[in-house]
């Protein structure tokens, strides 16, 4: 199939040289640039998720009272 394609010109000189270097020609190396993308994006449609546990930790009461800005500005000011 024929098309149309508006592509930035630092895009087209970049593949141009690659396609030369790789002796493809473009229309071969934009299919094969496309082809991989799609598939990509199966892969990452098609992934099984993942379910992490997140255990939760009791850290203690608080060391300090974030509410009491004097408290607050002596800590910051020891560290």
């Amino acid at each position: 199939m024929r098309t149309t394609l508006v592509i930035p010109d630092p895009l087209y000189k970049r593949a141009k040289v690659y396609a030369k270097k790789h002796d493809k020609n473009l229309s071969d190396l934009f299919a094969e640039a496309i082809t991989e993308r799609l598939a990509r994006e199966d892969q990452v449609l098609h992934e099984p998720r993942v379910n992490y546990e997140v255990k939760s930790v009791s850290m203690g009461s608080p060391a300090i009272n974030l509410a009491d800005r004097e408290a607050l500005g002596r800590v910051m000011d020891e560290s």
